[in-house]
């Protein structure tokens, strides 16, 4: 019955839009971007715009490529654009490579581990970018690097490994059913200088919300693969503050973290020195604060403190880290950081258990 039902909307697509080709005007022209199969839609003219053949293709899947349309997206060398339509892969592989770049050349990382580590971080973006088309802003919105401003061998190899992946998205269950993740990740997670454990930082401690799939958790190869990636995160991951640049001369004497103790995340604002917050300053390039108060080989006093990023959700660093020293999947490396989610098939909505089965094989043009 599915199969039927499935066949009589393509036929009836297909019969419409043979009777718009033979009627309609000159179908309208598309913009491009960097060689992606993209569109700019006017906020205002968004269906006007569109070409209504592709349209209903697309609707009735039977589009050549699927697409995606983010409401804000930053473009490599154009800035901010509002409503950019992609093709899925294209985006999905334009915006890992801004994120984790051709980690695949790198001696230290196998072909098979950068694969897993793209496809993670892929699904991780495409969850991130569904969930900010629907609750997100401007300030959230992701880089984009055309494609064909990508090395050719590593546009190949990503887009082999991500087009595997690039319907799936990351839900939880809500209580009343599945809702798609805020997928947020970060470059590298901090180092509790009280327990020894490198981890993630959960939503409560940094932001003051508590996200189910979102928990700290512990990953372990976070300093050995920031160094080995620098080249793509060009920071440091330990860093040492003498004093905010406002008073040079003041050294560190005390310290208030308004309700958190040495060891955990500061959230924005809360980490108070001398009476001033420096988060609020911009001192920080992390929000995990596992600070310890020492002194530099001059004695003079200074702020020891790890991480580069808000540390919530994935770690790109660990989750190459583990694809490379544990051999995991995108799936165990999605299900370590983001605690309960599942993988949801966008295009039908069914819940992706990993396996092969014998009906998507024989009718995936369904």
């Amino acid at each position: 019955m599915k199969i039927k039902t499935h066949i009589a909307k393509r036929l009836a697509a297909l019969a419409l839009a043979g009777f718009m080709i033979a009627s309609a005007p000159q179908a309208l022209a598309a913009d491009t971007i960097g060689g992606a199969d993209t569109a700019q839609i006017p906020v205002s003219q968004e269906l006007e715009q569109e070409n209504c053949i592709s349209w209903l293709l697309d609707l009735f899947g039977l589009g050549s490529k699927d697409k995606i349309t983010v409401d804000y997206l930053n473009v490599k060398g154009q800035g901010l654009r509002r409503n950019v339509r992609l093709n899925l892969v294209d985006c999905l592989v334009g915006i890992t490579y801004t994120e984790l770049g051709s980690i695949g050349s790198y001696a230290e990382i196998s072909d098979k581990a950068a694969a897993e580590a793209w496809k993670a971080q892929a699904i991780a973006i495409h969850s991130y970018l569904e969930y900010q088309n629907q609750y997100g802003s401007s300030a959230n919105a992701l880089t984009y690097t055309p494609v064909d401003q990508i090395p050719a061998s590593t546009r190949r190899k990503m887009e082999d490994a991500i087009e595997d992946v690039a319907n799936l998205i990351l839900v939880y269950d809500n209580g009343r059913g599945y809702s798609v993740c805020d997928a947020v990740f970060s470059c590298s997670a901090g180092y509790n200088t009280q327990t020894g454990v490198y981890g993630t930082c959960s939503a409560l401690d940094a932001w003051g919300n508590d996200v189910p799939y979102l928990q700290s958790v512990e990953s372990p190869y976070e300093e050995k693969y920031h160094n080995i990636l620098r080249r793509v995160v060009g920071k440091d991951y330990r860093m040492v503050e003498y004093n905010d640049s406002q008073h040079p001369d003041e050294p560190y004497v005390s310290a208030d973290t308004s309700h958190k103790s040495l060891g955990g995340f500061v959230q924005y604002n809360t980490l108070v020195v001398n009476g001033r917050s420096y988060r609020y300053l911009n001192q920080f390039v992390s929000s995990r604060y596992c600070f310890d108060f020492t002194a530099d080989e001059n004695g003079v006093p200074v702020m020891a403190y790890y991480g580069y990023g808000h540390g919530v959700g994935m770690s790109q660093c660990g989750a190459v880290g583990f694809a490379q020293e544990r051999g995991y999947d995108y799936r165990e490396i999605l299900s370590t950081y983001y605690t309960g989610a599942v993988l949801m098939d966008s295009t039908d909505g069914s819940i992706s258990s990993g396996g092969w089965n014998l009906f998507d094989w024989l009718f995936w043009w369904l």
